[in-house]
């Protein structure tokens, strides 16, 4: 542990780290992975192109910085980070090389003022958090149980859910036959699929779209467009990504470019139904848990794909009869996906509700448009968002802009932050200003 005057030195560091902290980031990837190349295989080099990955490194050093004496209020944050760790099977070697160019980094940037002190006290700080995280992974892999790493699975079915088939959803069987373990409705797993052109395997996180079943998942994909660089589908979260080349001196790596959506479009174009990739042990943060049969509501708001884990968790309510009353809220650009399966939902259990919107925060291009979600969540009543229950439970996924919509709005209300769980598809200042 820290003692007091390390812990200042570190809190000391937080105006350089505001200032320089991206650059840190920037010089740690490229100087890792070009030492350990090996270590592309990891990553999605779409978030490093972007600058989305070096800006959630970033935010993660200082929220611990800025939380030290305080670590329990990074606990969310960590948690998320561990899960993904858990998806990708990070190991605890893997902190070693981390921890090393991390420091290493931090010299290089911040110069003299990187002392001998500060540099032991970051050098002990960092140390505090790979433990912690380390050992939540560890309890993690242990609830896997036999499940570790890359296990086969065939696509035993492809669907469209949209009618110009822009999202597909796909049932996943595993190849051994072997029976598999439930989730937590909310979870994702990680696909790791080879690209054409490609050096490095492609990995991404997809939420489960449907209720456990001991011999089948199903995810649910969304073709992207590449119109906009900000909002990339699937999943987007804070782990260490991979790199793509840039003719610029603070280029990251030395792989060529991945175009935005190329897991996911390749999913879509090339893979049919008899082919098999591999998928880890479902994981994530964000879930319903569906062994509390309860009367508290619940109201699931989602926009296009991001409705994946929400379909996940009403088809549990669903399955597992439990009777507390539903209001589902979807925005769409065009047709909703699932949006005939929810509306026969509903029509057989009087305790739900339903509302679908078109808008246009639901597609890739959101930034490129005027909002329309502020105008369709003013729209919903009281009893929509049952807010005259204080025990109500809201699961929200989304764009990023969405969601900050969204919880806006429920602040509005009066409804208490800790009665809200979003699904964070991207890094940036949404997960920071919620954590």
């Amino acid at each position: 542990m820290l003692n007091a005057q390390e812990t200042k030195l570190v809190k000391d560091t937080i105006p350089a780290l505001r200032q320089h902290g991206e650059h840190i980031s920037t010089v740690f990837y490229k100087t890792m992975l070009r030492d350990h190349p090996d270590l592309h295989n990891y990553f999605n080099n779409v978030n490093m192109h972007t600058g989305k990955q070096p800006r959630a490194l970033t935010s993660l050093i200082l929220a611990f910085a800025s939380n030290i004496i305080n670590i329990s209020e990074l606990t969310p944050k960590l948690e998320r980070v561990a899960q993904k760790h858990a998806s990708l099977n990070i190991q605890p070697e893997q902190y070693e090389i981390v921890g090393r160019y991390l420091l290493r980094a931090f010299s290089a940037v911040l110069g003299p003022s990187m002392t001998p002190d500060v540099k032991l006290a970051w050098t002990k700080a960092y140390w505090v958090m790979a433990k912690m995280l380390t050992g939540r992974e560890a309890h993690i892999y242990r609830e896997f149980e036999a499940w570790k790493a890359w296990r086969k699975f065939m696509i035993y079915d492809k669907k469209n859910e949209t009618i110009g088939g822009s999202i597909v959803s796909f049932t996943l069987k595993p190849v051994d036959g072997k029976a598999l373990p439930t989730f937590l409705p909310g979870q994702y797993i990680t696909v790791r699929i080879t690209v054409p052109g490609m050096k490095y395997a492609q990995l991404r996180q997809y939420s489960l779209s449907d209720a456990p079943s001991p011999d089948h998942y199903r995810i649910t994909v969304k073709r992207d467009q590449g119109t906009n660089w900000d909002y990339l589908s699937p999943r987007d979260d804070m782990t260490v990504s991979s790199a793509a080349s840039s003719a610029s001196d603070s280029s990251i790596g030395s792989v060529q470019p991945c175009r935005p959506g190329i897991v996911s479009n390749s999913l879509i174009d090339e893979f049919h139904e008899g082919d098999t990739l591999e998928l880890t042990h479902p994981s994530g943060s964000f879930h319903l848990n569906p062994n509390v049969d309860t009367s508290m509501p619940l109201v699931l708001i989602s926009a296009g794909v991001c409705v994946a884990p929400l379909m996940s968790i009403l088809n549990t309510v669903v399955e597992r009869r439990i009777t507390r009353p539903v209001s589902w809220i979807q925005a769409s650009r065009h047709d909703a996906p699932f949006q005939a399966h929810v509306e026969k939902i509903a029509k057989k259990h009087p305790n739900m509700r339903t509302k679908f919107f078109k808008s246009r925060l639901s597609d890739s291009d959101v930034l490129s448009y005027t909002s329309t979600f502020d105008n369709d969540f003013l729209s919903l009543t009281a009893e929509d968002l049952y807010l005259s229950n204080r025990m109500t439970e809201y699961y929200v996924c989304g764009p990023e802009k969405f969601m900050i919509q969204a919880s806006n709005h429920l602040q509005r209300y009066g409804v208490q932050p800790e009665r809200v769980q979003f699904e964070i598809f991207s890094v940036g200042s949404f997960e920071m200003a919620h954590d």
